[in-house]
């Protein structure tokens, strides 16, 4: 009992003390890519507790690890491991590999969202497929100046091409910048399957911390850490 105390209370309160990558390792909100990309020779590197909804197949809770670089300003690559746990001796021994692919096709202007092409866990050497984390989609976001708080709008639409697709259908959400608090950004999504609520905070210009409750039940989060090349 004290443990799910602690659970809520650490949803509730952290996103209101903590901006960070996403659950994949890519520029986004929590769990959905978005149209942003970083500064030219930005690169992050992080690590996220992913609940077992994210991998249904596996069946238990687990993590990732990422490396990300953005070298120009309309590209950015990434390369993540997610933990394996190994039947034989039930420890996290095995890794997932996969590597991901982001071109804006637009950044954002006056009247216009930014436009982002993206593919995640492109490749694979098994003849089985085992993409687990295949995602090929397009993205548009949007920022408004509310007052002077920062209102953004994500929407966009992943394919059912890949063998194991993460997103496919419709995803979008809503991020929101207080003008009284700045490095604190408030999201809410819909990630094809589930709605997520949670929050980020950027400090000292390179740490990234962020929490959610994924699909309103489960928790999960990261951190992350940012250089300028």
């Amino acid at each position: 009992m004290a443990k799910k105390y602690i659970l809520i209370l650490f949803i509730v309160v952290v996103p209101f003390l903590t901006n960070a990558q996403t659950l994949t390792g890519t520029t986004g909100l929590l769990n959905i890519p978005s149209a942003d990309m970083q500064a030219d020779g930005t690169f992050i590197m992080g690590a996220n507790y992913l609940p077992e909804i994210n991998q249904p197949a596996w069946g238990y809770n687990t993590g990732n690890y990422y490396f990300n670089l953005t070298f120009l300003p309309f590209f950015e690559i990434a390369y993540k491991c997610t933990l394996i746990k190994r039947e034989n001796t039930g420890h996290y021994t095995g890794q997932d590999r996969g590597i991901s692919l982001r071109l804006q096709l637009m950044k954002e202007k006056k009247y216009l969202p930014a436009i982002t092409f993206g593919a995640h866990d492109i490749y694979t050497s098994s003849d089985k497929g085992n993409q687990n984390f295949g995602t090929i989609y397009i993205v548009f976001t949007k920022h408004f100046n509310i007052s002077p708080n920062i209102l953004g709008i994500t929407f966009g639409y992943g394919t059912d091409v890949l063998r194991h697709n993460q997103f496919v259908g419709l995803f979008g959400g809503l991020t929101l910048t207080p003008a009284f608090f700045k490095l604190l950004t408030l999201m809410a999504e819909y990630d094809c399957k589930g709605i997520n609520l949670g929050g980020s905070l950027f400090l000292f210009n390179h740490l990234y911390l962020f929490s959610m409750a994924q699909h309103l039940e489960y928790f999960a989060g990261g951190v992350a850490y940012r250089i300028y090349l």
